[in-house]
């Protein structure tokens, strides 16, 4: 695991472009540092209550289940509203405060179909290198803004390449890598992954993908050896890409038809699910070709989630579906050591932080797992009184959970 952790920490400078002592101690995105669910950050609440250890809370316009981003001494909410959800919002709020430090109120080109009314075409979560934040919607816009809010570009991909034609809209996050942004667009439309550059917008490359039909998984960055693959899910497969030409190297296939939750890498394996009735399946990163014979690891039919995405703390893959069932299992070898029924629903994924984990359901109880031991063990059961739809964000030492209402900034003075 500490070998892994150390290709992970010079991955990290990829993805996120960070340069800063503190960088990771930053949420830049989706599901954190490592778009894994996990952060180094230490010291983090584990009790709060509507009146207990909330340093503030601040409204939200509209609807959103993106994740807040966190950088430095600002947090950024995406937001959508109105008849059709074209209505978007970007707001960067004050870390310390909750303030509101600017509000960009744009209108999106092409909204689509959803059927969650609490999602709107704010799903995808931003991501911000420190300097700039892109954030792309289920209209099928994508912006970029300096830290002020000033707008840099702004590109309709509904207008170039067709309409989203996903229900629950787009929920794709971007991914930074080296000097693009990468996008997946997944749905009954003409599907592809998209490299767009950071400063300017314009296309790096583009790589059709007419053989997917469907998807609101997120890519995933994977280092391996010298370099790097992009992997994407959807549509009963996994592909790896070259980051750099958006050259397909590998397909694995055994996936189900809807493919919601972002692949995660552990103990050097990509663990990747989807369902319902789907399955889990590890791979070894790498390969030329179809490689389902050659390098899956191990697949797993018991405890698949259709839309919650998996997190790996110490060779233990732990994850919670949608209806309330966890399981942890062995990321090495597949082999489950637990299931628990939790209670309750689950849309948000698993966060995790100073050897605890943290699973959120829908009506805003966070169960404390202790992530330490192979064993079920709680640490106790925290309740907001609002419902939540969002993954939660951590960074130093505070958790941000995103109610249907409120951005809450959990900690202690």
């Amino acid at each position: 695991m500490l070998r892994i952790n150390r290709i992970w920490a010079a991955c990290l400078l990829i993805i996120i472009a960070a340069v800063s002592p503190g960088a990771a101690e930053n949420w830049p995105g989706w599901r954190g540092p490592q778009r894994t669910g996990v952060t180094t950050d230490t010291g983090v609440v584990t009790k709060w209550s509507p009146t207990e250890n909330v340093l503030w809370k601040a409204p939200l316009p509209g609807s959103g289940i993106s994740n807040p981003v966190v950088w430095e001494d600002r947090i950024f909410v995406t937001a959508s509203e109105g008849r059709d959800q074209g209505e978007l919002h970007i707001i960067c709020l004050d870390r310390q405060t909750g303030g509101e430090r600017w509000h960009q109120r744009l209108w999106g080109t092409a909204p689509t179909l959803f059927y969650y009314p609490q999602s709107g075409m704010a799903s995808p979560s931003p991501v911000t290198d420190g300097k700039h934040l892109w954030t792309f919607f289920g209209t099928g816009d994508v912006f970029c803004f300096d830290m002020d809010g000033g707008l840099v570009w702004h590109r309709a991909l509904a207008d170039e390449y067709g309409a989203f034609e996903n229900r629950f809209a787009a929920s794709s996050s971007p991914l930074l890598f080296e000097k693009t942004l990468i996008l997946q667009c997944d749905h009954y439309g003409a599907s592809y992954v998209i490299a767009l550059d950071q400063l300017t917008g314009a296309n790096h490359w583009k790589a059709d993908r007419p053989e997917v039909w469907l998807s609101w998984s997120s890519p995933q960055l994977v280092p391996v050896g010298d370099r790097f693959e992009l992997v994407v899910v959807g549509s009963e497969k996994m592909d790896g890409y070259d980051p750099r030409s958006g050259s397909r190297l590998w397909t694995v296939r055994g996936l189900s038809r809807e493919c919601v939750p972002t692949p995660i890498l552990g103990n050097g394996l990509l663990l990747a699910v989807s369902g319902p009735n789907g399955a889990h399946i590890a791979i070894k990163p790498g390969g030329s070709g179809d490689v389902t014979e050659s390098h899956v690891a191990w697949r797993n039919d018991r405890g698949t989630s259709f839309v919650p995405s998996g997190i790996v703390l110490h060779d233990r893959y732990y994850l919670a579906d949608d209806k309330g069932v966890a399981s942890c299992l062995e990321a090495s070898t597949g082999k489950m050591l637990w299931r628990k029924r939790l209670g309750g629903k689950f849309t948000a994924s698993p966060v995790a932080a100073d050897d605890k984990l943290f699973f959120t359901d829908e009506s805003g109880s966070t169960l404390v797992l202790d992530g330490t031991t192979p064993e079920y063990t709680e640490l106790g059961r925290n309740e907001l009184g609002e419902d939540i739809l969002a993954s939660a964000a951590i960074s130093n030492g505070r958790i941000y959970l995103r109610t249907t209402k409120h951005l809450f900034c959990l900690g202690t003075k």
